[in-house]
C-alpha cells in the first residue's frame, strides 16, 4: 500500500497510523485540526481513498467517482456519460435495480449520481454503521455494472424524457446554450446530459467500451466524510475491492487534468430562442478564468458583490429598486483550462431590453469605478459565514475532498481560503472585473418576442 505523508502531520498521529498517511497536495502547510484529520491513500492498484473523520457525527457521506465527464466524450461516444449515470443504477450479476434501492432504503439512507463536464460521482448519506453496506452496494455498481441491451433501451427512453423536462425550465436552457455559445467549439460548450440526437444515436457498444476504457482501478476516488476514522473505511474498501481483483497490481493514479488555460474561439455574440414562457430570461455572458486561476478569489470577492445575495448590487438595483425582476444574480464557473462569468435575469419580455441595460451598466460601474470598502467587508462577511454553515454538511465536507483529488489538486481547510479570501484588495476587484469585461462575451436570451434585444450584443 503505497501513501503520501508530510512529517508536519505524522507527529499528529498514533505511530501505528503513519503508514497510511497522508494528504497534502500542496508544496507546502500549516495543518490545522481540521486538515489533521483528513487523509489519503493510493492503494497499489491506483485506486485513491480520501476521508475526513467528523469526531461525533452520526452519519457518513460517500462516494466514488472517476475524473471522467461530458467533456471526454468522442466521437460515437457523446451521451455516454449520462447513460452509465443512470445505468449503473440497473443491476449487476449479483443485484437488480430493486435490490440496489432497498439497501439504501433499509438504513435510512439517501443516494443518487451526478455527472459534470469533467468528473461523475456516485454517492449516498448514511448512518456510520451502514457506510460498509454503501461502499458495498456503490463498490460493486461501479466495478461490475451489468449494462444489459434492454436496460439500455429502456434508459434511453428515461434520459430522453429527463432532457424534455429540462427544455420545459426555460432558465437552464439559457444556462445550457450560454455555455455553448461561450465556448463555441469546445468540449465544455456541450450539454452535460447529451442532446436528443446523441441520445438516440449513441449504442449500447459504445456505453459499453466508454465504461471499460473509464471505470478502473487508476481512475476510481473514494472520498467518505463523517464519523468513521481512515482506518476503517481502508478496512472495508480493501474488502470491496478485493472480491473483484481491484486491489492486485501495481499502478498509478491516473494525472489530473492540465491546470493550463486553453486558447478559445470568439463567443457567439447574441443567440435567441423563442419560447412560449411567461418570462425572458437573460444572461450576459463572458469568457472568464479557470477553476485555479490565481484571481479566483477576487473573481469570488466580485461576484459577491455584484450579484451574490439579497445585499448586491443586481439584486438591489433590478428588484429591489425597479421591480422589474424575481430573480436577478451573478455566477462563475471554472474548469480546469476554461471558465465563463454570467449575469441571469428573469423579467416580464416586455421588460427585457430595459433589465439586459441595467445589467450591463450595473456591471460596467465595477468595471470602471470599482467598490467600495464597505461592499469589501460586507462580501467577506458573506463568505466567511457561508463557508462556515457550508461545511457543516458532511456531504460538502466529502465533495471538497473529491474537488482537491480529481480537480484542483489543492487542499484548503476553511481557515486557509478565508485566508486567501482576506488578501484580496479593492484594486484587485476592479482589476478582475476589468479583465473579465475585456474577454469575448454573449448575450443569451430564451422567451417570447426578444427579438430587439439583438441590438445589445
Amino acid at each position: 500500500m503505497a501513501s503520501y505523508r508530510f512529517p508536519q502531520l505524522l507527529k499528529m498521529v498514533p505511530k501505528e497510523q503513519a503508514s497510511s498517511l497522508l494528504f497534502s497536495l500542496r508544496d507546502s502547510v500549516e495543518f490545522t485540526a481540521e486538515a489533521a484529520r483528513v487523509n489519503r491513500t493510493v492503494l497499489p492498484s491506483g485506486v485513491r481513498v480520501l476521508t475526513e473523520e467528523i469526531p461525533g457525527a452520526p452519519s457518513v457521506a460517500v462516494a466514488v467517482s472517476v475524473a471522467v465527464g461530458s467533456r471526454d466524450e468522442t466521437g460515437g461516444h457523446f451521451g455516454s456519460t449520462h447513460f452509465l449515470e443512470h445505468l449503473l443504477f440497473k443491476g449487476t450479476p449479483t443485484r437488480s435495480p430493486l435490490d440496489i434501492s432497498i439497501a439504501f432504503d433499509s438504513v435510512g439512507g439517501s443516494s443518487n449520481a451526478a455527472t459534470a463536464k469533467e468528473y461523475t460521482s456516485y454517492y449516498a448519506r448514511v448512518s456510520n454503521a451502514a457506510l460498509g453496506l454503501s461502499l458495498d452496494v456503490l463498490l460493486d455498481m461501479f466495478t461490475s455494472a451489468r449494462l444489459d441491451e434492454a436496460d439500455f433501451n429502456l434508459e434511453r427512453t428515461v434520459i430522453l424524457e429527463e432532457l424534455a423536462m429540462n427544455e420545459d425550465d426555460p432558465e437552464d436552457v439559457a444556462h445550457e446554450n450560454l455555455a455553448e455559445a461561450l465556448l463555441p467549439n469546445h468540449e465544455l460548450g456541450r450539454p452535460i446530459g447529451g442532446t436528443e440526437q446523441t441520445i438516440n444515436e449513441v449504442g449500447r457498444q459504445a456505453v459499453y467500451n466508454h465504461y471499460k476504457k473509464h471505470y478502473i482501478p487508476e481512475n476510481l476516488v473514494i472520498t467518505v466524510a463523517g464519523g468513521v476514522p481512515h482506518a476503517e473505511v481502508l478496512r472495508l474498501v480493501e474488502k470491496e475491492l478485493g472480491k473483484v481483483g481491484w486491489l492486485s497490481g501495481i499502478s498509478h493514479p491516473t494525472q489530473r487534468r492540465s491546470q493550463v488555460p486553453d486558447t478559445l474561439s470568439a463567443a457567439e455574440p447574441f443567440r435567441i430562442l423563442e419560447k412560449d414562457v411567461a418570462q425572458a430570461n437573460v444572461i450576459l455572458g463572458f469568457q472568464s478564468i479557470h477553476g485555479m486561476d490565481p484571481d479566483r478569489y477576487a473573481v469570488g470577492i466580485m461576484n459577491t458583490i455584484l450579484g451574490g445575495g439579497m445585499s448586491s448590487r443586481l439584486y438591489q438595483q433590478i428588484r429591489e429598486k425597479r421591480g422589474l425582476a424575481y430573480s436577478t444574480y451573478s455566477y462563475q464557473q471554472g474548469y480546469s483550462d476554461a471558465g465563463y462569468f454570467g449575469i441571469y435575469a428573469g423579467t416580464a419580455p416586455e421588460n427585457a431590453e430595459k433589465v439586459t441595460l441595467l445589467m450591463r451598466e450595473i456591471f460596467d460601474g465595477v468595471v470602471q469605478d470599482g467598490v467600495t470598502k464597505g461592499e469589501l467587508d460586507l462580501a467577506m462577511g458573506n463568505l466567511t459565514g457561508g463557508l462556515a454553515l457550508r461545511y457543516e454538511s458532511s456531504m460538502a465536507r466529502m465533495n471538497r475532498l473529491l474537488s482537491a483529488e480529481i480537480g484542483s489538486g489543492e487542499y484548503l481547510s476553511t481557515s486557509e481560503i478565508m485566508e486567501r479570501f482576506s488578501t484580496v484588495s479593492l484594486d484587485d476587484v476592479q482589476r478582475v472585473a476589468q479583465r473579465i469585461a475585456s474577454g469575448s462575451r454573449s448575450l443569451v436570451a430564451v422567451g417570447p418576442d426578444l427579438v430587439s434585444l439583438s441590438a445589445h450584443s
